[in-house]
C-alpha cells in the first residue's frame, strides 16, 4: 500500500499557527534511511518510529543481497514500510535483477528506490537507472510504487537540461509500466535551491510525490564530510550561517530552518504531495528523536525567523 501523508492541520488565522501545524504534519510523514546491516539503526526504527512510516534501505557496496533481504524483511514484519535502493550499475545481470526483485517481493516490498550507484564502470548491462527501468527483468506484479531521484543542487557530472530530461524520462517510464513513480532528493543545506527544484518540477509533474533530502541532527563536521562525499558542496556553507548561536555551529546543526522555509512559503498548497526524507548522519535514534519532538509541537520559533529550537523536556 502506498504512504499517503495525512490531511495537513485546518490553518489558523495568525500565519506562525499555520506555519507550526505545517511544520508539525512534515514531521509526522517523514520518512528515514538505514543501511542494510546497521543492525542498530533498525533497532532505532523498531523501537522509536510509527509503524507504516517509510524507510528506505541504502545500497552499499560491501553489503550482499541477503543483507538487503534480511533488512527488507525485519521491517516489514515490524510493521513499516522498507524501500530497498537497487543500485544500476552495481547488477550484475538482467537474471541479477529478476531474482533480487523478486526476493524482495517476497519479503512484502512493493517499493524501490533505483539509482545509478556512485561506481564509474558498471558491473553488469545496466549503466544508469533508467536502463535498469527499461529491462525487462525489472517489473514485478508485487512492485507498485518506484522511486528515482532528484538533485536540487544539480550533478556535479551531468548537465542541468540532460538531468530534466532524464527524470522525466523515468517518470514517464514507471507510470508506462502500471507503476507510481515519485522522487526523493539528494540532501541539500539550503532551502532556495530546493523550493526552485520544487516549482520547476511541479510545473511539469501535477501530481508525482516529492520527498526533500535532509540530513538530520548531526555534528558540523560529520555533515561537511557527507557534503563532500555526496558533492553537495555548495550549500554546505549555509550551516555556518544559519543556527541559533555561534557554540551550536560549532557542535552540531539540524534541518529546521529549512523545514520552516518549506512549511513558510506562499506555494505551500500548490507544491503538494511533498514530504521530507531524513539522512540520519548523526544516527538513526538522535535523528527519531529530533524529529518525534518537532512532531509533538515542542518547538518555539527562533526570533531571526531563521528555523526552530526544540524545546527541553521536563
Amino acid at each position: 500500500m502506498i504512504e499517503r501523508l495525512p490531511e495537513l492541520s485546518a490553518p489558523v488565522p495568525d500565519a506562525l499557527s499555520t506555519v507550526r501545524n505545517r511544520i508539525v504534519d512534515i514531521a509526522r510523514a517523514a520518512s528515514f534511511e538505514v543501511a542494510a546491516r546497521d543492525g542498530k539503526a533498525i533497532d532505532a526504527v523498531l523501537a522509536r518510529l510509527d509503524p507504516g512510516t517509510q524507510v528506505s534501505i541504502t545500497w552499499l557496496p560491501q553489503d550482499d543481497d541477503d543483507a538487503r533481504v534480511a533488512a527488507a524483511r525485519r521491517l516489514h514484519e515490524g510493521g513499516f514500510t522498507p524501500i530497498p535502493h537497487i543500485a544500476a550499475r552495481m547488477v550484475h545481470s538482467e537474471a541479477h535483477l529478476r531474482q533480487l526483485t523478486s526476493r524482495l517481493a517476497d519479503t512484502g516490498v512493493e517499493q524501490l528506490l533505483v539509482i545509478s550507484g556512485d561506481i564509474k564502470q558498471a558491473t553488469g548491462p545496466f549503466n544508469d537507472s533508467a536502463a535498469l527501468i527499461d529491462s525487462p527483468a525489472f517489473g514485478h506484479p508485487a512492485l507498485r510504487h518506484i522511486w528515482v531521484g532528484g538533485y536540487p543542487e544539480g550533478h556535479p557530472a551531468i548537465d542541468s537540461a540532460r538531468l530534466v530530461g532524464t527524470l522525466d524520462a523515468k517518470i514517464a517510464a514507471i507510470t508506462a509500466q502500471g507503476m507510481t513513480a515519485g522522487v526523493i532528493t539528494q540532501f541539500c543545506f539550503d532551502s532556495a535551491p530546493i523550493l526552485g527544484w520544487m516549482e520547476d518540477f511541479r510545473g511539469r509533474h501535477e501530481s508525482v510525490k516529492m520527498r526533500i533530502g535532509l540530513a538530520g541532527p548531526a555534528g558540523i563536521r560529520t555533515l561537511m564530510r557527507y557534503a563532500a562525499l555526496c558533492g553537495v558542496g555548495a550549500s554546505a556553507k549555509i550551516i555556518a550561517s544559519r543556527g541559533a548561536s555561534i557554540a551550536r555551529l560549532l557542535t552540531e546543526a539540524a534541518p529546521d530552518p529549512i523545514i520552516r522555509d518549506l512549511a513558510a512559503t506562499a506555494r505551500f498548497q500548490q507544491l503538494q504531495p511533498m514530504g521530507i526524507h531524513l539522512f540520519p548522519f548523526g544516527g538513526l535514534d538522535r535523528t527519531a528523536r529530533w524529529i518525534e519532538a518537532v512532531a509533538a509541537g515542542d518547538f518555539d520559533f527562533n526570533k531571526s525567523e531563521l528555523g526552530f529550537r526544540i524545546l527541553e523536556r521536563t
